[in-house]
């Protein structure tokens, strides 16, 4: 359906989603993508499975993952905001996906209102990284996770430490994926206290300058001044993008 197009969103720019992901997600899905990796690549999603996308934004992921899970599965998309989830119902119109099995809703991510150990997988795509509870985004992903059902999250983490005046500026824009992001460190103890366990890395990148400006600015500078040049040098080599799976301990 559509083609790479430079300058779509740091995930599609890096190559994460290979062009046979592009073909089959409708330009309404990419205008809009703005994640920092590409879940449905690595959480060997299999037909049949129940997935949820924390914070689905425009669609694409949620696309991507019908066609993996098939007919026979079933996706929710869950968002922030009413707009984006308008939009990613939008997309799974221009995909053709309307008669799936996808729900669409607008809640908080701490508190989905979705039923308890019915999913098999989670799925995020720099979504954690802007709520301010991750510790709640955690315990919620892990109450609506099935036992032995799995994490596939791709998020923004701090990998050194940065002062904390320098972090408060960038939580100031909190939109842009800095201004929530935490240390590496604080990030995997949230994921193993929540009760998730064998956590595996699967790749993690440092920002480029560039990338970096542009994840500091997300979703755009129309919306999320960009950072003063003087504090993104403060924080290059500082940040990556990481992408991890985990699963939910067996009982």
């Amino acid at each position: 359906m559509s083609k790479r197009q430079p300058g779509s969103g740091y995930a599609i720019d890096s190559g994460f989603y290979g062009q046979s992901d592009l073909d089959s997600v409708p330009k309404s899905a990419l205008n809009l993508s703005r994640g920092c990796g590409n879940p449905t690549g690595f959480a060997k999603l299999k037909t049949g499975e129940v997935v949820v996308d924390f914070g689905c934004g425009g669609g694409i992921d949620v696309v991507l993952t019908s066609i993996k899970v098939g007919e026979t599965g079933c996706v929710f998309g869950v968002d922030f905001t009413p707009q984006m989830i308008e939009r990613a119902k939008q997309s799974v119109i221009d995909a053709g996906f309307h008669e799936r099995n996808i729900e669409l809703l607008v809640a908080d991510l701490t508190k989905t209102q979705l039923a308890d150990c019915f999913a098999d997988v989670i799925i995020s795509n720099c979504v954690i990284n802007l709520c301010p509870d991750k510790d709640a985004v955690y315990k919620e992903a892990f109450r609506l996770l099935k036992t032995g059902g799995r994490l596939a999250i791709s998020d923004i983490v701090f990998t050194k430490g940065i002062d904390s005046q320098l972090h408060q500026r960038f939580q100031s824009t909190w939109s842009g994926c800095l201004g929530g992001a935490i240390s590496e460190e604080d990030y995997w103890q949230t994921v193993k206290s929540s009760g998730f366990t064998k956590i595996k890395i699967v790749a993690k990148q440092n920002l480029t300058p560039e990338e970096l400006e542009a994840m500091a600015c997300c979703p755009g500078d129309k919306f999320t001044p960009p950072p003063s040049e003087e504090d993104r040098l403060l924080v290059e080599g500082k940040v990556a993008s990481v992408k991890f799976t985990a699963l939910k301990k067996l009982e």
